[in-house]
């Protein structure tokens, strides 16, 4: 291989590269992850069940 032609392959190589690494970078701050939303700071617990609440009667006193 002519030192032209690798010196062509690697520069396009490297071009390549970031390219790739700047568009993934770039493409996280147009398209960003659902998983990521304002709401999933509070932790979301599906696998409990509902708490019960004691009913409260009309007749008793809060001690």
């Amino acid at each position: 291989m002519r030192a032209a032609t690798r010196n062509n392959v690697t520069n396009r190589l490297f071009m390549t590269t970031f390219l790739v690494a700047f568009s993934s970078v770039a493409l996280g701050s147009v398209l960003p992850c659902p998983a990521h939303t304002l709401d999933s700071d509070s932790p979301v617990h599906d696998d409990q069940a509902p708490q019960k609440r004691k009913p409260v009667s009309p007749n008793t006193k809060d001690i």
